[in-house]
């Protein structure tokens, strides 16, 4: 029987290995803190429902929605209320609503006459020769001007990446983006006709969660493994001779694993702690240089009649250009059921990121006066909230930055040098849960035909 070692037990981890397992592979999962699921963690307290990582996931291909079925969580899908297709950007005091195509940001506030007119250039607007990889904010003054970049670009990269567009890679961190102009020679074109192309029935991506939170997707991928998941586990030697052997340590008793395939499922700055040989290490020496800013999110609870605002929506980014000190506030209870007390809601902030990074550290009493200093600006929230919940990821989420290709290519010698060895995470293939849910999926049927 084939075997497999899998270091890292989130979404990315517990995905190869519950499909190399469901492939006939003896499996081992190594984790090495007491819980699986990594950044995704479910809070329950006081009648709050509280995501201290991610809040949501898309649902867009066949694939992830069979998965749900199989491990059990079909019945568990929480999907948005009507509510959530409002999403809003903070501009000039005023919570402007996101146009909802193209073309209707022709009847939008978000951008001025000029910003409009700026717009429609786009599709006669040629792509240079010889043009060397751009950061996303280039990319976007090229093609789309400034209001565009001020007021929806670099708003939805903070919301996404918590990133700054000057440095982040168009082609690495939107590469859908950048192969619209390389196939259809304007963004606006490629999207018409992309929407004209999808075909009648196809797969409606969602975006979902579950009704006892995001953790019920890696605790259910957890139980798939039984005995094959090692919690508290210190990994004390990978070497290869001939075959790959993985000695951990867990519970006061170092063991050792042979096997076919190893997969590191741990964030790039981990990589060089492992004891991998050393000429892996020499190969991907670099790889901690992926950047990973701070990131605090404190969720807040306020009786309902205390928010000015309807709340009828997604959530608020906040461009850097209105000087605000938060990034985005999501509105959790508005879009899915359970998730505050009755008579009360459920706001996530976020603070921090490549645009401040310095506001993610303050302390615990410098952020709930940051929060409702912001919330009464952007929300009109008064009074203190009756729920505070507050995570601080020290390094959240890795940076496509221009140049992530050398990162890559560095990955890509490593693997290639070193048959059985596989990397894989956030740093590589896409940021959010869907993403690596489908990356740690499709890398086990890869290593499973091969």
């Amino acid at each position: 029987m084939k075997s497999a070692v899998v270091i890292g037990a989130g979404v990315t981890g517990l995905a190869a290995a519950t499909t190399l397992k469901k492939a006939g592979y003896e499996v081992v999962l190594l984790e090495k803190h007491d819980r699986t699921g990594g950044c995704i963690h479910t809070v329950h307290q006081d009648g709050y429902l509280v995501e201290t990582g991610p809040n949501s996931m898309m649902v867009n291909n066949l694939q992830a929605a069979m998965l749900m079925g199989e491990i059990g969580l079909a019945d568990e899908l929480l999907l948005p209320s009507d509510l959530s297709k409002n999403r809003y950007i903070f501009k000039e005091g005023d919570m402007v609503t996101v146009p909802g195509g193209p073309m209707k940001f022709m009847k939008s506030a978000l951008l001025s006459g000029g910003g409009k007119l700026r717009l429609l250039k786009e599709p006669f607007i040629k792509k240079p020769d010889n043009l060397a990889e751009e950061s996303l904010a280039n990319f976007i003054l090229r093609r789309l001007g400034k209001e565009v970049l001020d007021f929806v670009a670099e708003p939805l990269v903070s919301g996404i990446f918590a990133g700054d567009p000057k440095r982040l890679s168009a082609k690495h961190a939107f590469p859908q983006v950048t192969e619209l102009e390389q196939q259809h020679g304007s963004l606006l074109r490629g999207a018409i006709k992309g929407a004209k192309a999808k075909p009648p029935g196809s797969f409606k991506a969602v975006m979902a969660t579950f009704r006892n939170g995001m953790q019920s997707l890696t605790d259910k991928l957890a139980a798939q493994l039984g005995d094959s998941l090692v919690l508290n586990a210190t990994v004390k030697e990978i070497s290869h001779r001939g075959r790959w052997q993985v000695s951990w340590e867990a519970n006061g008793e170092i063991r050792t694993t042979e096997a076919n395939t190893v997969v590191i499922a741990v964030p790039a700055y981990v990589v060089r702690d492992l004891p991998l040989p050393r000429d892996v290490l020499d190969t991907l020496f670099d790889l901690h240089e992926i950047p990973y800013p701070p990131l605090t999110s404190i969720s807040v609870g306020y009786r309902r009649e205390q928010i000015q605002h309807s709340l009828e929506g997604f959530g608020v980014l906040v461009p850097g250009v209105e000087e605000r000190k938060v990034l985005g506030v999501l509105f959790p209870s508005s879009v899915y059921a359970g998730r505050a007390p009755e008579g009360h809601v459920l706001l996530t902030v976020f603070i921090g990121g490549m645009r401040q990074p310095a506001l993610a550290t303050l302390d615990e009493q410098e952020h709930l006066d940051l929060v409702k200093s912001e919330l009464k600006a952007i929300l009109g929230a008064t009074g203190d909230p009756a729920f505070v919940h507050r995570t601080l990821w020290r390094k959240a989420i890795p940076q496509y930055n221009v140049g992530h290709g050398d990162f890559l290519a560095m990955i890509e010698k490593a693997e290639g040098d070193h048959p059985g060895l596989h990397l894989a995470g956030n740093y590589r293939s896409g940021i959010s849960v869907g993403q690596c849910l489908a990356n740690g999926i499709e890398l086990a049927k890869k290593i499973a035909s091969a």
